[in-house]
């Protein structure tokens, strides 16, 4: 009887899940059959005189027919479970709607099907912890491949890309792409150059490097790429079943190298030009000396020494950019803001009264903590070429007040203002709005890299405002000690 009752509980639970549509009935009905018509030839043929009666043959094909089932279900569940292992390693509906209390299949049985089922047990375990750890490393990869600042890509043979990171989606996609189930190279790649090199790694299999420029979707603008791409092969065969691009962004690395080939070359102009009119000159000098005429020998030395003068102010600021580059060290002590103005506008002056310039001082700052041979450098040189850039009769004012985390200098101007694309790259060396005007005018066309050299080395940052027509102003921000500026 409590055999029977278990049989019945069993019955009724496999009867509303899942597993009863997958119970093997062939099997069962086989061995039904089988039994139900054993009972029968061997039963009827033995006692059917001794039966009798109609009623004692229904209620012995009844017993029969009872018994078979119950023999059937009790041979075929092992195969029903087993069956199920089966099915819930192969099977994702099977796996969502497994019972847990049935995830254990072995109930102590022996025989093969105990063997077979511990067999199968051990499998879904290891099959389970590599779904883990295959489930882990996927994550760690694309985490990984997402924190590259390159573009990386992926793309099969039907050319449909099948894998990008946060870059190169940030840089190529939209964000109707990028919602998308499938995007193909065609969707993204346009250009036939970069269209054909990619054609070629996934049909010839080569691999492929080579610069380009491209416009993105980031800024809108052209930048310069050097494009990795390698075709993806399977171990055994060695056939291309894929690619992969990688898109290195190098346009600082050209803006850098054109920086750097500017500055020599307007380092060379600049260092020629003093030389050149010194070697003229001396040339000139030797020639008179040579016929007794000594009458302009004056004037030439006058312009040799100046040019001289030009030659060693150029090699003081490049020695001080240079110093500022590779040893940003800077030696604080507590000075006045206003001393310090009124000391760089004093030597100035002269300067400023040969245009009829005012310059108006205004000092909210007490005390500053700096180098006061550096600060007194970029003071002085943001008022210098105020006065020799802005018209006669303009006004200069220099002002140090406080910030929420510092002191900030301003010195601005009234003058005609400096065009907006001019901003960027004001503060490189040797960079000239107007080269020609800016040379008669002296100067290295070092002084504003200077000034924004010493602001970073003193932690800060220096920005420019200016619109024409409305003058400019120079802003440096210098950070202070807490309790310096209380």
């Amino acid at each position: 009887m409590k055999q029977l009752g278990e049989w019945v509980t069993e019955l009724r639970r496999n009867l509303i899940s899942f597993t009863f549509w997958h119970f093997p009935w062939r099997i069962f009905l086989q061995f039904f059959i089988i039994q139900v018509v054993s009972f029968n030839i061997l039963f009827l043929g033995l006692f059917f005189t001794q039966l009798g009666t109609l009623k004692w043959i229904s209620l012995f094909l009844l017993g029969s027919i009872f018994v078979s089932a119950t023999t059937a279900f009790f041979f075929t569940q092992p195969i029903h479970r087993i069956y199920l292992k089966i099915l819930k390693l192969t099977h994702k509906k099977a796996m969502r709607e497994w019972k847990p209390e049935a995830d254990d299949l072995t109930e102590e049985e022996v025989g093969e099907f105990s063997v077979l089922e511990k067999g199968l047990n051990k499998i879904q375990k290891k099959l389970k912890k590599r779904k883990e750890q295959l489930y882990r490393e996927r994550e760690e990869t694309q985490a990984f491949m997402s924190s590259v600042q390159e573009g990386l890509v992926s793309i099969s043979t039907n050319e449909k890309i099948t894998f990008f990171n946060s870059k190169f989606a940030t840089l190529f996609l939209d964000s109707g792409q990028m919602n998308q189930e499938q995007i193909f190279l065609t969707d993204v790649f346009r250009d036939p150059v970069i269209y054909n090199s990619f054609r070629r790694v996934l049909v010839e299999g080569e691999v492929v490097k080579q610069e380009l420029q491209m416009e993105t979707k980031r800024d809108a603008s052209t930048r310069h790429f050097l494009l990795s791409l390698s075709p993806l092969r399977k171990g055994k065969t060695n056939e291309i079943y894929g690619m992969i691009g990688i898109f290195h962004d190098i346009s600082d690395i050209k803006k850098t190298d054109q920086i750097r080939i500017d500055f020599v070359g307007n380092a060379s102009h600049e260092l020629r030009t003093p030389l050149t009119s010194i070697k003229g000159y001396i040339e000139t000098l030797k020639q008179d000396f040579e016929s007794g005429n000594t009458a302009q020998a004056g004037s030439f030395l006058q312009i040799i020494s100046r040019n001289v003068d030009r030659l060693i102010d150029l090699v003081t600021d490049l020695l001080t950019i240079s110093t500022l580059e590779s040893h940003p060290q800077v030696k604080t002590t507590v000075i006045s803001p206003m001393q310090l103005s009124n000391l760089v506008v004093t030597d100035l002056m002269i300067l400023a009264q040969g245009k009829n310039q005012k310059i108006f001082i205004n000092a909210d700052v007490e005390a500053i903590r700096a180098d006061a041979e550096k600060i007194e450098q970029v003071l002085r040189n943001l008022v210098t070429n105020a006065i020799k850039y802005i018209p006669e009769g303009k006004e200069i004012h220099i002002k140090w007040q406080y910030d929420t985390d510092g002191v900030i200098l301003r010195v601005r101007d009234n003058g005609p203002g400096i065009p907006k694309e001019h901003h960027d790259r004001l503060f490189e060396r040797f960079y000239r709005i107007d080269k020609g005007r800016s040379r008669d005018r002296g100067g290295t066309g070092l002084g504003l890299a200077i000034v924004k050299h010493i602001v970073m080395a003193h932690g800060g940052r220096v920005e420019l405002k200016s619109e024409m027509g409305k003058g400019s102003e120079f802003i440096c921000y210098f950070p202070q000690p807490l309790g310096l500026n209380a």
